[in-house]
């Protein structure tokens, strides 16, 4: 029975809320384990429907395509992210990486988990990378218009609100490349340090002898 879709109107919207997130948790697990069973592409989102017991309306309500059941978490409700502040902040790569320090030490073991699940799917399937490519792309939108919604630095605060995301992708990815061997915030940390204090070039002449 898909109790999502019967759930009253009268209900408090903290309730609604608190019963979304654990119907979109409950899903999501539901669609995660078929994919790593039997493979993203051999399954259907009626199957992901049948497993989670709620309908495949509900499904797509909640997440729109199947991609999503992967990238999605919690911080994707909110209509801004909870990382725009540090945006806006005087040091901004500063507050990013104190706040995600922050989020990253909160995690428990079923947290760190579930997020190792959904990266490795993602960057073992194109169309997963894709999808969470234009969502992320999205959420830097979003987050840039918040910080400076007049014309005048819409241009660097897009621009950098773009590198700091793309920066977590990229730390993400060679998370997922060294097999979830160290900490993910150790890739993060570092991604943020290259944003902060520039690239240097690999020497050549040391790299080739």
């Amino acid at each position: 029975m898909d109790s999502t879709d019967d759930a009253p109107a009268s209900a408090a919207p903290g309730l609604q809320a608190r019963k979304k997130l654990a119907a979109m948790h409950r899903i999501q697990e539901a669609a995660l384990d078929l994919f790593e069973e039997r493979g993203f592409d051999d399954v259907a989102i009626e199957e992901v429907a049948a497993a989670a017991e709620v309908s495949p309306r509900t499904v797509y309500r909640y997440f729109g395509s199947k991609e999503t059941l992967v990238i999605w978490d919690e911080e994707d409700e909110p209509a801004v992210s909870p990382l725009a502040p540090q945006f806006a902040a005087e040091d901004p790569v500063g507050a990013l990486r104190e706040a995600m320090r922050a989020g990253f030490a909160a995690l428990g073991p079923a947290d760190l988990r579930l997020m190792r699940r959904r990266v490795a799917l993602v960057y073992r399937h194109p169309g997963i990378e894709a999808a969470l490519i234009l969502h992320a792309y999205e959420k830097s939108r979003r987050i840039a218009a918040a910080v400076a919604p007049d014309a005048d630095r819409a241009l660097e605060v897009q621009v950098f609100a773009h590198a700091c995301v793309g920066a977590v992708l990229g730390a993400m990815r060679h998370w997922c490349l060294s097999e979830f061997a160290r900490p993910p915030y150790e890739f993060v940390d570092r991604a943020l340090t290259l944003l902060e204090h520039g690239f240097t070039a690999p020497d050549r002449k040391r790299a080739h002898p």
